[in-house]
């Protein structure tokens, strides 16, 4: 991928090689809260994905990197899913607005722990390792911080050394190659929710209940 053009082009392929697999993925049969829940997240995660698009065309950044965290933020709840204990009793009261995901817990070293967005982040960030510090960069952009000055820089000169600021709705001109790291993120962590997505599926069924031990009588 060496163009912006061809970056955006490859997130874009995902969206499509999605929706064409869920459908083969996606099988039929008893559909239960889990199935609904992963259903929200392929439908949010597309819609991210687009959005996305949409904003390096339009040369937004701050609002894409947004929409990044975001993108964590959906991979790291769809990891979780088989933490959760109770979890067809558990994603009811989520349906519901009876509680929130960061109050479900899972049971750790014979302790109930709350699924809180920094146990989530840390049990992501194990199986990828990288996920932590983009975690941290991004959320820079959720809240309000200095991050945001440095888009509206338009140019600096290094002679006067004085800045120039451009206040707009889009970025200040720049090369392409300056959207490429946040692209390459985007597609990533995509990737990521796509394959766990498919894989969730099968295992969103609850387990048949045992059966009583027979008897002799």
């Amino acid at each position: 991928m060496t163009t912006l053009k061809n970056r955006l082009t490859a997130i874009h392929g995902q969206e499509r090689e999605f929706i064409k697999t869920a459908n083969q993925d996606f099988t039929p049969g008893s559909m239960y809260l889990t199935h609904m829940f992963l259903l929200g997240a392929g439908q949010r995660t597309l819609s991210q994905s687009r959005g996305f698009r949409k904003m390096i065309e339009g040369k937004n950044f701050p609002s894409a990197t947004i929409l990044l965290r975001t993108q964590i933020d959906t991979a790291m709840r769809i990891h979780a899913l088989p933490l959760i204990q109770d979890r067809e009793d558990s994603m009811g009261r989520l349906m519901a607005n009876q509680v929130q995901f960061d109050r479900l817990t899972t049971l750790e070293d014979g302790k109930q722990v709350r699924l809180t967005d920094a146990y989530l982040r840390k049990h992501l960030s194990m199986q990828y390792p990288w996920i932590d510090k983009l975690y941290a960069e991004t959320s820079d952009f959720v809240h309000l911080s200095f991050r945001h000055l440095w888009t509206a820089i338009a140019r600096v000169d290094d002679n006067t050394r004085t800045a120039h600021f451009m206040l707009s709705a889009r970025d200040a001109n720049r090369n392409e190659a300056e959207y490429f790291e946040v692209c390459e993120a985007f597609f990533e962590v995509s990737k990521i929710i796509y394959k766990m997505l498919r894989l969730s599926w099968g295992l969103a069924r609850p387990p048949p209940p045992e059966e009583s031990p027979a008897t002799v009588s």
